[in-house]
């Protein structure tokens, strides 16, 4: 009878313990952290942890700037096509280099691993939200072309010529703009913005004609006047601007005075001297004032002679940079 109960008694656990072990559920599979629905990645490696993350970031940089690039080259050659002299053309081609660098902000590194064997062990996953990025740029997309907007408005009632220029350089600058975050947001599969109905191709044909005629007058006193008048000119006719002889023969004169004055810094090695310049841009047929510039530079020499013909030298770089920038094809790094 005892032996009767105690097989039954073991049958009993048996039947139990299965019936257990058939409850229990698997173990549900490990959630992806950084779905691609959500997340752009790239994965970088190296022989360290750093280089590894640095590795990763530039590919996922390189995804956006591969594309960007191509598609931002096509539009504004299509639209500058063969008209333009060569250095208007290798402006555009850098404008569009800048414009398509992409500096992402809200990347991150998702993880780091480490694969043993290899010259480059460590592994990293560079993510970026899609949604956030996404709203990043669209709202800088709307940035853009508010002002191209605002300046096209500008432009119907600019008869100067130098102001034209200037307005349809400010157009062709945001267009450019326009299409590289464009061609972020469609890497993202972010949802599409409507691109402004602007005609690239009469802007960048005006803006071509303008810069062939357009003829400016440089007009310096003061300190070393006839030095930074040179360097100036120099700067701009790289930049395909061309110089007139005569200022009533000019679009536009540029007005200015340079002035230095030693500096007492009790240097027993050298000779301080501060130059400063302060130049003004008048529009001929319209008398309107394009530009207002200031610039000044310390320079330092045993001889203050040469520390002031430095310091001249310096500040008509300034000068000449930011007329470039005021008047010519200027694209600042300013997308993120």
């Amino acid at each position: 009878m005892r032996t009767t109960f105690i097989t039954v008694l073991g049958l009993l656990l048996f039947v139990i313990s299965g019936c257990a072990a058939g409850g229990k559920k698997a173990p549900a599979p490990e959630m992806d952290p950084f779905p691609e629905s959500r997340f752009l990645t790239a994965e970088g490696t190296g022989a360290t942890e750093l280089e590894a993350r640095r590795e990763a970031l530039a590919a996922l940089s390189g995804i956006f700037e591969s594309k960007v690039h191509a598609e931002t080259t096509s539009r504004a050659s299509s639209a500058i096509g063969t008209g333009g002299d060569e250095v208007f053309e290798k402006q555009v081609v850098s404008s569009v280099a800048v414009v398509s660098t992409v500096q992402l902000t809200g990347a991150k590194i998702g993880r780091v691993w480490r694969v043993e064997g290899g010259a480059a062990p460590y592994n990293a996953l560079a993510v970026l939200d899609r949604n956030q990025a996404g709203r990043n740029w669209a709202a800088q997309l709307d940035t853009v072309q508010a002002l191209v907007t605002a300046e096209l408005k500008t432009l119907e009632k600019t008869s100067g010529r130098v102001q034209r220029l200037a307005a349809l350089t400010k157009v062709l600058t945001g267009l450019l703009r326009e299409q590289a975050l464009d061609s972020r947001l469609r890497v993202l599969n972010y949802p599409a913005r409507a691109l402004l109905d602007t005609d690239m191709e009469k802007i960048a044909t005006e803006l071509i004609e303008l810069r062939s005629q357009i003829r400016l007058f440089i007009e310096l006193s003061g300190d070393g006047h006839e030095a930074a008048a040179a360097r100036i000119a120099d700067t701009l006719t790289t930049n395909g601007f061309l110089l007139s002889a005569e200022p009533d023969r000019a679009d536009a004169v540029i007005h200015g005075k340079i002035a230095t004055r030693p500096l007492a810094l009790n240097n027993p090695r050298a000779q301080f001297v501060r130059a400063m310049a302060t130049v003004e841009v008048i529009e001929n047929d319209t008398g309107a004032t394009l530009a207002n510039l200031n610039a000044d530079s310390r320079k330092g020499h045993v001889d203050q002679n040469e520390a002031r013909r430095k310091a001249v030298h310096q500040v008509a770089d300034t000068i000449a940079e930011r007329l470039t920038a005021v008047i010519g094809f200027n694209v600042p790094a300013d997308i993120q």
